[in-house]
């Protein structure tokens, strides 16, 4: 088994957003070499997510209203009457989606579902963001 890393850096330009990073994922399988195996993207901010979602600009603009309509950043929350900042719906919001995602690489190529990508979530931009990817897998000849 043959283990890769590699990262991907994303300079955000929005308060919120999402980028679909499934091309900057395959490009780093395809480095990789490896062909059958699994791919980790993972995030270690903690106002950001990684999940996967239909490639449709609409939908992760509602995906957004859907997540501010849920989570609200209210001034009563502590974390933004504190020294931390006034940015606690972006931590709310990469808790509720989560920081990472596994997806199985078949054929040297990410095995989504025929609407799948890989997004990267913004919500407490524009900030620089690294986004960590670690391969497993085999290479077959």
């Amino acid at each position: 088994m043959k283990i890769f890393n590699d990262s991907i850096r994303l300079q955000t330009t929005g308060k919120t957003e999402d980028v679909n990073i499934s091309d900057l994922v395959e490009a780093i399988i395809l480095e990789s070499k490896i062909k059958e195996g699994m791919v980790h993207v993972f995030t270690g901010h903690t106002t950001a997510s990684i999940h996967l979602n239909n490639a449709d600009p609409g939908l992760a603009e509602d995906f957004h209203d859907f997540l501010n309509d849920l989570i609200p950043n209210k001034p009563s929350y502590r974390h933004n009457k504190g020294d931390y900042g006034r940015n606690a719906d972006a931590h709310f919001k990469s808790l509720m989606v989560g920081n990472d995602v596994a997806v199985p690489i078949s054929r040297g190529k990410l095995a989504l579902g025929q609407w799948q990508a890989v997004y990267f979530s913004e919500f407490d931009g524009p900030r620089n963001r690294l986004i960590s990817i670690k391969i497993m897998g085999i290479v077959v000849r």
